[in-house]
């Protein structure tokens, strides 16, 4: 039986697949993209397209290497998870008595006039804060107070010389959005939580990575930054403007040094290829384990992949449009409500993606993982991945 057969994919209808990666091309939608899938055990699909270089003519290939940015979550939700398999914190514990800079953090709210207050957080952050991105902790920004206090201490700040605890310590200083728990919102809660492997774990957040998942897995091109003799098989990112594709050249975190950074980010530092992607996720589908290597027991998969926040968190609304019909998980989307997402998928569909279009699912139902890659800004990700999820669950063909 070939790997075909064993998938039950249609060889006619993964050219849909195909049709579709290479019309993202045609169309300039995308300099290049790759994807992986794999059902049932089988890996049948592997494939890329156009350039990952279109000024000096050097084709995509399936050995590219790509920026996954906040694909990185996943990767430092499963890291963490080791720890707490050793017994080394509860989710419920509060993150100050390992970062003592979150005690008694404060929050920036506006009373029914619109001025501004600083009050006392209401309960202290804790682990699961971080992981389900309830913890109150902006990205740098101008959507908020908050995340303008953010972005000015950047500013004042030459982040090229952090490290992860004195990264976290900065974090700190910064009032929250609201009370720890109350809401959903997407921030730094997984860079603190990459701080927090490192302290727990006594090694930096790549050592600790590279001994609980990469090696085990033989994840051989992915880390925190692509060596001297890997530099070769980066992938351009490419602008998507009103006068097609541009290069970007001065990425304002760009993740492919030729050496580690001193703060590697646990929510947007990897690098990655399609193929360590692709076992990962494959890892991630067989309950935590690859070929004979356990990452991860079955019942912590189960924990991190399923839905645990509420209706009062505004998780339904994300502020991401590509996120209808998930909840959210530890760290991960998971898929509640097939018909608000509008896709031909299945309950319990989960992963994330990153925000140069990356995107990836692990799906138990039907015993299939799929990768989809792309360098590209704005990374399209409420639109490019989901095709893709339509051409790969229309493929099916049993």
């Amino acid at each position: 039986m070939t790997n075909l057969e064993k998938s039950g994919f249609s060889a006619q209808r993964l050219e849909n697949v195909s049709d579709y990666l290479q019309r993202l091309v045609d169309t300039r939608q995308t300099a290049g993209v790759g994807a992986y899938i794999a059902r049932r055990g089988a890996e049948v699909y592997y494939k890329s397209f156009g350039f990952q270089d279109i000024e000096n003519s050097i084709p995509m290939r399936n050995d590219s290497l790509y920026r996954i940015y906040s694909m990185t979550k996943t990767f430092t939700i499963v890291t963490a998870m080791t720890l707490y398999e050793k017994g080394l914190f509860k989710l419920h514990d509060p993150i100050a008595a390992f970062l003592p800079a979150f005690a008694g953090v404060q929050v920036a709210r506006h009373d029914e006039r619109g001025v501004l207050q600083i009050v006392k957080a209401k309960c202290p952050i804790t682990f699961e804060h971080l992981f389900t991105m309830t913890s109150g902790i902006p990205y740098p920004g101008n959507d908020s107070y908050s995340a303008r206090v953010f972005a000015e201490l950047q500013a004042k700040t030459d982040m090229n010389t952090l490290t992860a605890v004195q990264a976290a310590d900065m974090a700190a200083r910064v009032p929250l959005c609201f009370h720890p728990g109350e809401h959903w919102m997407y921030g730094f809660s997984h860079d603190i939580l990459g701080c927090l492997i490192e302290i727990l774990s006594g090694k930096t957040l790549g050592e600790y990575m590279k001994e609980v998942i990469f090696e085990p897995l033989n994840l051989c091109d992915t880390g925190f930054y692509v060596p001297e003799e890997k530099q070769g098989r980066l992938t351009k990112v490419y602008g998507v403007t009103e006068q097609g594709l541009v290069q970007l050249k001065n990425l304002t975190e760009d993740h492919a040094a030729t050496v580690p950074p001193l703060f590697e980010m646990g929510g947007a530092g990897l690098v990655s290829t399609l193929r360590d992607v692709g076992r990962y996720a494959r890892m991630l589908l067989n309950k935590g384990s690859l070929e004979g290597t356990r990452v991860l027991s079955r019942k912590t998969i189960e924990l991190i992949r399923q839905n645990h926040c509420l209706e009062s968190q505004d998780v339904p609304r994300f502020g991401f449009s590509g996120m209808a019909g998930y909840g959210y998980g530890l760290g991960v989307r998971t898929m509640i409500d097939t018909s608000a997402a509008g896709l031909n998928g299945s309950f319990g569909e989960w992963a994330w993606d990153g925000m140069l279009g990356t995107w990836y699912c692990v799906d138990p139902v039907e015993d299939m993982i799929a990768v989809f890659m792309v360098q590209r800004h704005p990374g399209g990700n409420d639109d490019l991945p989901k095709r893709f999820a339509q051409t790969v669950y229309g493929a099916i063909n049993d």
